[in-house]
């Protein structure tokens, strides 16, 4: 018993402790996103190392590994806990939900075959703003007849995963594709309407994924095209405070990271799980390994009054909904502290450093 508390106990003490170091490399930034199911492994060694303890044995070791280990997992839930019920909510909830906007945001998975019964899946949930995410050329044809039921559209078809799509029955102003980072990598920009008249600025976002094989298949991409493509994102909110903000999309990194957590004080965007949900998205397909990697981000003005998750068949990603409502005052208010805006300065340099090394050149830099 002794040996599993100091093998298991070793690993998830290297895991834990991984994170905390500064790097964009995929083998350690991957640590950020399966906090829940590493706090959940601590409590076998904690056990095993408590038996040995109240044994009474002459080895110091139980209850230095009990010490070290009941550390370890409070830090693991100390990210956590705030996606739970236990927690205020930072997004108020919404009293008249008949005036909300309801938002859907849907990695359809680029390899699924399921796609007639995906079609009538997104058909019952009458969404008014319908983001799509891994949206090809195959699912441009088999989701054409739904598309004709929305009234705007903006897309970005793409094969490999990369395509994107804003379908909408409120009117679109603006709408744009940006690559910030790097030239395989959309985002979407867009200004909508709401059902009071009011402009909501809506971007939807797909950064790459750390740990991703690159167009050689040789090398693993790490994660700073990510962040920084994220970082830039929160960087232009941040110098448009008195505007309505929705952010969305598959952001491949979890509600905890430090790059979300970056992304939230810089841009001053609320996170409508904290005090509601955990809400795993992917994957779908194995519940004890779910992650919350799918997200909608609103600004000050947003109240809610639903969010869930529906599952899509074949997708490895849940889809999430999200029902609005605006109140006043229009607005973000960025709350960067300590080394913030030195830290996404370095971020963006590192990111665009990794596309130029790897020849991706972006079309566009947000400057300061």
């Amino acid at each position: 018993m002794l040996w599993t508390v100091r093998l298991l106990g070793f690993f998830l003490v290297t895991v834990t402790l991984l994170p905390l170091i500064s790097t964009g490399k995929w083998y350690v930034r991957w640590w950020d996103f399966p906090r829940l199911q590493i706090a959940a492994l601590l409590l076998l060694p904690i056990i095993f190392a408590l038996l040995l303890w109240l044994r009474k044995t002459e080895s110091w070791e139980p209850v230095l590994w009990t010490t070290i280990l009941f550390g370890c997992l409070v830090w693991q839930v100390s990210h956590i806990i705030r996606f739970s019920p236990v927690w205020p909510t930072e997004v108020a909830t919404s009293e008249q939900a008949e005036r909300s906007i309801k938002l859907m945001v849907c990695n359809l998975d680029k390899s699924n075959s399921a796609r007639t019964p995906v079609a009538t899946q997104l058909r019952e949930e009458q969404p008014d703003v319908l983001m799509l995410i891994e949206y090809d050329e195959a699912w441009a044809a088999e989701l054409s007849k739904l598309r004709g039921s929305f009234a705007f559209h903006h897309e970005e078809v793409r094969g490999d995963g990369l395509g994107m799509a804003i379908w909408s029955n409120l009117p679109v102003l603006k709408p744009e594709t940006r690559f910030l980072i790097s030239e395989r990598r959309p985002t979407i920009w867009a200004q909508i309407k709401s059902l009071s008249d009011e402009t909501i600025n809506f971007v939807g976002v797909h950064p790459t994924p750390p740990g991703l094989l690159d167009v050689t298949g040789d090398a693993r991409r790490d994660s700073r095209v990510r962040d920084a493509e994220l970082v830039l994102v929160a960087k232009e909110i941040a110098e448009r405070t008195d505007e309505a903000w929705i952010v969305a999309g598959d952001f491949n990194d979890v509600a905890w990271s430090h790059t979300t957590r970056l992304f939230k004080r810089i841009s001053g965007l609320k996170d409508p799980r904290i005090g509601r949900s955990f809400m795993g998205t992917y994957i779908a397909q194995y519940p004890p390994l779910r992650c919350p990697i799918d997200h909608v981000f609103l600004s000050d003005c947003f109240t809610i009054s639903d969010l869930s998750r529906k599952r899509i068949s074949g997708s490895d990603h849940f889809a999430v909904l999200a029902s609005v409502s605006m109140s006043t005052p229009v607005g973000v208010t960025p709350q960067p502290k300590g080394d913030d805006e030195q830290d996404a300065e370095l971020i963006v340099e590192e990111g665009i450093s990794d596309a130029e090394d790897r020849g991706i050149e972006s079309d566009e830099v947000i400057d300061d």
